[in-house]
C-alpha cells in the first residue's frame, strides 16, 4: 500500500492567504520527512476551496524543500491551459524535482470556474481532447512542430525543456468513466479516483477498470488507481471524530456549492464528484479515528482493490498543530502495518 498526500490550500474566513500557504507547504515537508509516498495538488479559481491557481509554482518551491517524496498535480485542468505552456512548465518541474513529477490532469467540474475564464462547461470534453493532443505531442516532439486545431493553433512550436522522466511524467486521469479508464489501462497511466464516494462506488471503478485491463490482455499493474481520502489520525476515535467530521462536511458542502451552476444556466450538464449515493454516511467515506480504526478503514479499501491512498488533511477550518500531529501519528502507527 502507498500513501500520498492531497492538498488543496483552502482560504476559510478570518484566516490570512500567506499562513495557509505555509502550512500546506510545511506539512509538505513533514510528509517528505516522514516518508510518504507522494504529495498532490489540486488546482482550483476564483473560489476560498482552494487558493491552489498554480500548481505548478507550489510543487517548484516544494521540490526545493523536499528530497524524495513525488508530486503531483491532482489535477491540471486541461482546459484552463495553453497545453504547450502546460508542457513546458511541467516539464521544468520534472527538472528542478529530478525526476518526481506525475502528471494528473482532467476537465474540470466546476461552473464558476469555466464561467470566469468565459469558457462553456459543456465544451470541457472537446478542450480536454484537445490539450491532452497538444500536450503529448508538445513533451514528445523531437522537431518543431505546427497545430490548427479548434481551440488552439502553433507554428513550428518546439516547446522546452523536455522532460526528465520519458518519455514524459507518468499521467493520472481523473475519471470514473468505462471509457476513460479504457484509456487508461490501454496507456499505461494511473486512475484517480475523488474522495467523498462511498467504497461500494470506488468497488465498482474498480471492477469495470480490471474488466478493461483484462479486455485488453495487459498485466494488471499494483498501485495504478490512487484513492483520495480524508483522513485524520488521533488518540482516540472520538477526538479524531469530533476534530475532522464537521470541517470535512464543510468542505464538501463548498465544494458541491461552487461547483454547480445557477438555476440561469439551462442546458449546462453538471457533476457533483462528492455527491453520496446510497446509505453509507458521510463517516464511512473518510479514514478517521485511532490508529486502530484508521487501519480497519484502509483495510476495508484493501479488500475491494485500492492499493494507493492519497489523504486529504488540511481542511481549512482545521489547526495547522492537529495536522501535523495527525500525520505523525498515522506515519508512527499506521503505515508500518501496510509496508512491510
Amino acid at each position: 500500500m502507498k500513501f500520498g498526500l492531497f492538498q488543496t490550500v483552502q482560504w476559510p474566513e478570518g484566516s490570512q492567504q500567506e499562513q495557509q500557504y505555509r502550512n500546506a507547504i510545511d506539512q509538505c515537508v513533514l510528509a517528505d520527512e516522514l516518508g510518504f509516498h507522494s504529495l498532490w495538488m489540486t488546482e482550483h479559481h476564483f473560489t476560498r476551496h482552494a487558493i491552489t491557481s498554480d500548481n505548478i509554482a507550489l510543487l517548484s518551491f516544494i521540490a526545493s524543500r523536499t528530497k524524495n517524496i513525488r508530486l503531483g498535480t491532482a489535477v491540471s485542468v486541461l482546459p484552463f491551459h495553453d497545453p504547450v505552456r502546460l508542457a513546458e512548465s511541467t516539464a521544468l518541474l520534472d527538472h528542478l524535482s529530478n525526476g518526481r513529477l506525475d502528471v494528473g490532469i482532467g476537465r474540470g467540474y466546476q461552473w464558476s470556474e469555466y464561467d470566469g475564464f468565459g469558457l462553456h462547461l459543456n465544451e470541457g470534453n472537446e478542450r480536454f481532447e484537445e490539450g491532452l493532443e497538444i500536450l503529448l505531442a508538445s513533451w514528445k516532439s523531437e522537431i518543431p512542430f505546427s497545430y490548427a486545431g479548434k481551440y488552439h493553433s502553433y507554428n513550428s512550436a518546439f516547446p522546452q525543456p523536455k522532460p526528465v522522466q520519458k518519455p514524459h511524467p507518468p499521467i493520472w486521469h481523473a475519471t470514473t468513466s468505462e471509457p476513460g479508464l479504457r484509456r487508461c489501462a490501454q496507456n499505461d497511466w494511473g486512475v484517480l479516483l475523488a474522495q467523498g464516494t462511498t467504497n461500494t462506488a470506488i468497488e465498482k471503478s474498480i471492477n469495470l477498470y480490471r474488466t478493461q485491463v483484462n479486455d485488453l490482455s495487459i498485466p494488471l499493474e499494483l498501485g495504478k488507481v490512487a484513492l483520495a481520502r480524508g483522513m485524520y489520525c488521533a488518540s482516540s476515535s472520538k477526538l479524531a471524530l469530533d476534530t475532522f467530521l464537521r470541517p470535512y462536511e464543510q468542505t464538501l458542502e463548498l465544494a458541491a456549492r461552487v461547483s454547480a451552476p445557477p438555476t440561469s444556466a439551462i442546458g449546462v450538464k453538471h457533476r457533483n464528484p462528492f455527491h453520496l449515493d446510497g446509505e453509507e454516511g458521510i463517516e464511512k467515506t473518510i479514514i478517521c479515528g485511532d490508529p486502530e480504526q484508521c487501519t480497519i478503514a484502509i483495510e476495508k479499501l484493501a479488500a475491494i482493490g485500492i492499493e494507493y491512498i492519497i489523504l486529504f488533511v488540511n481542511l481549512g477550518g482545521m489547526k495547522h498543530e492537529h495536522v501535523s500531529q495527525s500525520l505523525r501519528l498515522f506515519a508512527r502507527e499506521v503505515i508500518p502495518r501496510f509496508t512491510k
